[in-house]
Order: C-alpha cells, then structure tokens, then sequence
C-alpha cells in the first residue's frame, strides 16, 4: 500500500462549524396563558376567564359573571398586527383565548372599585368573628378573654443543648 497524505481525523471536527444557531442563555418557563405578547390597552387590566367546564362543556354562566362584574371580552382585532395571539372563536365573535379560557378585560378604576368593596367585605366579616367569639366568652371563666390575632409569625425552633 502507498503511503498517502490525508488529514487526521482529530482535525476532521466539525466543531468549529455552528450547528446551531445561538439562543439567549437566560431561559425562562413561560406560562400557557403568558400575556406578556398581549400588553394591556392603557387604563385597563386584564385577566383570563373559564369558558368550559372540567367536562368540557361550556361554562356560559362563569363569562356572564364576570361579565356582571364589568369584564368585556379582548377581541382579537384589539390587539396591533403581526403579533402571534392565540384565538377561540366564542359565539361567533373572535376572541384572545386558549384552552378553554378567553382574555377579559376591565377599566383600572372599576377593578380598583371592586377590590376596594371585597376588603371592606372581609374586614366586616372578620369584626364579626370577633365579635362573636367575645359574646361567648364566659366571663366567669379562668381561661381569661381570648386573644385575637390576624397576624402570623414563622419561627425557628431553638436547639435543645443538652448539660452532658
């Protein structure tokens, strides 16, 4: 046999060669109902809304709810051009929605309006809880008047050190 010249095969590599094109190494999980892609229109808030029961029958009550509490449906055509929206149609109208849930949307002030009242809701609710537990409260009792805290505290347990 003639001894020909040929390349190693070490050289041969083709790791210099790019394979693949270069991606961002910062990688984040993003949710299948991401809104990023689908900012707000100024003075709204938005929020994704249950169309179809755990069956997989339509839940129309759950969209007139909202509906009742000042949520309008985010069409589609609201959103600029040339952006990836994922749409359902939803009686006849084209709606942003995906997997049985559609994007609603709601004027800042009125959801504002809304957290405000459920508050005040709780707040009354818990001064009732209070209220109760002193109206059973048996003065004559040893135990003395129960405390009431709304609050909570996590700590750590101490070490039991042992006099070896």
């Amino acid at each position: 046999m003639a001894d020909t010249e040929r390349t190693p095969r070490v050289q041969e590599s083709r790791k210099a060669d790019p394979v693949h094109e270069n991606y961002d190494d910062n990688w984040e999980q993003k949710g299948m109902l991401d809104t990023r892609n689908i900012p707000a229109k100024p003075g709204m808030t938005q929020r994704w809304v249950r169309t179809l029961e755990r069956n997989g029958t339509p839940d129309k009550n759950n969209v007139f709810r909202k509906m009742n509490e000042g949520w309008r449906i985010r069409l589609r055509s609201d959103v600029e051009k040339g952006a990836h929206i994922p749409n359902i149609d939803l009686d006849g109208q084209d709606c942003i929605g995906i997997h049985g849930m559609i994007l609603m949307e709601r004027p800042i002030k009125q959801h504002e309006s809304q957290r405000k009242y459920f508050r005040k809701q709780t707040s009354e609710q818990m001064r009732g809880v209070e209220q109760n537990l002193f109206n059973v409260h048996d003065p004559a009792s040893k135990l003395g008047r129960p405390r009431i805290s709304t609050t909570s505290d996590v700590s750590r347990g101490r070490s039991v050190q042992s006099d070896d």
